[in-house]
């Protein structure tokens, strides 16, 4: 996705789906992008005969069995009324039309993507290798539309020059070991089979209420900060209320990362520190904090290009030298660094962030968000703590309460509990500052916490 946004320059590109968002999800986290990234070039680097090819795209035929769910799933039916796969008058329940096999005409639903393309491109070079073509593969009868399907697409791309340099580049795809942070996908799948019941419910919210009263927010006060003297170029561009409650969040976070930055100082850390902004969007954290720390190395990490091309014009009207710009998942991030930062990084990416921290020995500034879509990966096992292990000790248990996290009514102490988990699994890692603290005022998001840890 990264490629067609730099390519294009079209962050909106059809091939991109839904709010651009194919595959723009680090493979921690997003099964598909593991699946294009990681699961199926080293299983297709290892085939050696048509049979292995087939055995290793079974994934795909279970895929085509499964009911569709569209993100606007009434425009999507209007879509499938238009392209003639569902009758005009034809009065379907919501769970009878979604279940319409025939709504499954590609990966993600009625048109083609970037999925597509890469998955049918690595199959195409590896059996072209073997000697074979995709239409020899013996597979379902969903999946092999798909194949046919796929043909008409790419055998209109092949007039485009970039179509020999597409499959060359898919071949090499897998030829090197990736040890990367991948997911337990069957784990995940088998723990949410298991319920939590409501006498286990009742307990659960006693050891949350324990812990959300024995762990105390700290308020620590933050240096004012002159936005009317600033430039419009440090400013959130939204042009409406929300702007006042942006502001209000880098502000807090800029106090974290000033009390990193202090107790580096103190303990005499290289003068030049490196601060990272994970998932850094159009730059509005890692800017604001570059301008306020001058002699400090910032590096914008983000997976969408369009959001760095627009970072990248904000850093050059600020004049600002000491913002570097890096497209990158998180995950393959390979650079030292003194402080990881994070604004609202979706569920399991902050866990994501934390790990980065604590491999490379960094602090810690982070506000999370999306507390209940986080799920285990290989090296995140929910509960991470040994305290939180011993109150709430199953999967499912823990997934609850992240779930319950994300209601506004009675968010406040699972929010709390979570992210205790998070801080004690630094604790067991060596981290002696831990802090929680509120994003000021905290009506400036729901999801307001603030982690602040150091070693």
């Amino acid at each position: 996705s990264s490629g067609i946004n730099a390519e294009y320059g079209d962050p909106k590109h059809p091939l991109l789906g839904h709010n651009a968002g194919c595959l723009s999800g680090i493979k921690e986290v997003s099964p598909w992008t593991k699946v294009v990234e990681v699961t199926l070039p080293q299983s297709l680097s290892r085939t050696t005969s048509l049979s292995e090819v087939e055995s290793a795209v079974t994934f795909l035929d279970e895929l085509f069995e499964k009911p569709f769910i569209g993100h606007n799933q009434r425009k999507v039916r209007h879509e499938a009324i238009k392209l003639g796969v569902l009758p005009p008058n034809g009065i379907l329940s919501h769970d009878e039309w979604a279940a319409l096999p025939v709504l499954r005409r590609y990966i993600h639903g009625l048109h083609p993507g970037a999925t597509d393309i890469l998955i049918f491109g690595m199959l195409h070079a590896t059996l072209l290798a073997l000697g074979h073509c995709v239409r020899d593969l013996q597979v379902g009868k969903l999946l092999h539309k798909w194949i046919r399907r796929m043909e008409e697409v790419t055998q209109t791309a092949q007039n485009s020059p970039r179509w020999e340099e597409m499959v060359r580049s898919v071949k090499s795809w897998g030829s090197e070991k990736n040890t990367e942070v991948e997911m337990e996908e069957d784990k995940i799948a088998d723990d949410k089979v298991e319920k939590v019941d409501k006498v286990d419910m009742i307990e659960l919210e006693k050891s949350v209420r324990q812990l959300y009263d024995c762990v105390k927010y700290t308020d620590s006060p933050l240096s004012p900060v002159e936005w009317d003297s600033l430039s419009t170029l440090l400013k959130p561009q939204r042009h409406n209320a929300n702007n006042t409650k942006k502001m209000d969040q880098l502000h807090s976070m800029l106090g974290g990362v000033q009390t990193c930055v202090a107790q580096l100082r103190a303990a005499r850390t290289p003068s030049r520190i490196r601060i990272v902004d994970f998932c850094s969007g159009a730059g509005h954290l890692g800017i604001f904090i570059a301008h306020h720390f001058p002699d400090c190395e910032v590096v914008l990490v983000e997976t969408k290009w369009g959001s760095l091309r627009y970072a990248k014009e904000r850093i050059a009207g600020l004049g600002l030298n000491n913002v570097t710009l890096c497209l990158s998942h998180m995950g393959q991030f390979r650079g030292s660094f003194e402080v990881g930062i994070s604004l609202h990084a979706c569920g399991s990416a902050t866990d994501a962030v934390i790990q980065q921290c604590i491999t490379h020995n960094a602090a810690l500034v982070s506000s999370p968000c999306c507390y209940g879509k986080i799920v285990n990966f290989s090296v995140v096992e929910y509960p991470q703590s040994k305290l939180i292990r011993g109150e709430v000790p199953k999967f499912p248990q823990f997934m609850e309460i992240a779930r319950l996290a994300d209601h506004e009514s009675e968010n406040e102490e699972y929010m709390k509990c979570v992210d205790i988990d998070r801080l004690e699994a630094l604790r067991d890692k060596g981290y002696r500052f831990l802090e929680i603290r509120k994003l000021k005022p905290p009506t400036c998001s729901p999801k307001n916490n603030l982690l602040v840890a150091y070693r």
